[in-house]
């Protein structure tokens, strides 16, 4: 029970609510590359993540992958569809071995009518996702492929990353391909722009992350 208040959704239910909300949650292990739900299917839960890493995404005409987001632990997905019929508006993939709570769409919309609190916090959630997608058109819409590449990271770090003064370092196994189909770019283009911070010693990368020396700095770059 106290671990689903690790979720800071739920962080400050009492324990006769913890209770009711532990009745109606599922607790399961995925491993990396399984799909929690694809795009289309029936929706019909909504995740909270213990541990692990997850990536969603959709896949446009010509079967190209455009990485929406990346989530990790205390992260709600998906976005959508509460008090309403709708499928699922992506496919979730696991990056690393994940611990998913998951609840019923019908059960948790009960859930949330009967504790207003949490649904006050789910809309903050969702407003929040809002912004951040606003942030990434406006991202998009530059021609410079290095800068949608530094602004990617930016808001990977402040997102995600782990903060220690101006040095933020993003704890997830992103492969320059998850790179370029989060800016829509090629491979071969995003390691380029890569290896091309690297040599401003702006930013390591390794199998397990990015490091960004510099926040400031990278935010120079673009200017």
């Amino acid at each position: 029970m106290q671990v689903l208040k690790q979720v800071p959704l739920f962080a400050e239910l009492n324990e006769e609510d913890l209770i009711a909300l532990q009745d109606i949650t599922l607790k399961h292990t995925y491993h990396k590359k399984e799909y929690v739900f694809m795009e289309g299917e029936e929706r019909e839960a909504v995740f909270f993540i213990h541990s692990g890493t997850i990536k969603t995404f959709k896949v446009d005409p010509e079967g190209k992958e455009q990485i929406i987001n990346f989530l990790q632990a205390g992260d709600m997905f998906p976005h959508v569809g509460f008090f309403e019929e709708t499928p699922y508006p992506a496919t979730s993939e696991v990056m690393s071995e994940a611990v998913l709570f998951m609840i019923r769409i019908d059960d948790f919309n009960q859930f949330m009518l009967n504790h207003p609190e949490i649904a006050m916090k789910v809309m903050k959630i969702l407003g929040q996702k809002i912004s951040v997608l606003t942030q990434r058109i406006q991202e998009m819409n530059s021609q410079n492929v290095q800068h949608r590449v530094v602004y990617a990271l930016i808001r990977l770090g402040q997102e995600s990353g782990q903060l220690d003064k101006e040095e933020i370092y993003i704890d997830m196994p992103i492969t320059n391909q998850d790179v370029a189909n989060i800016v829509g770019s090629s491979r071969e283009t995003i390691n380029r722009v890569l290896n091309h911070l690297k040599k401003l010693d702006l930013i390591q990368v390794s199998r397990k992350g990015i490091y960004i020396k510099d926040i400031n700095q990278l935010k120079e770059h673009v200017r």
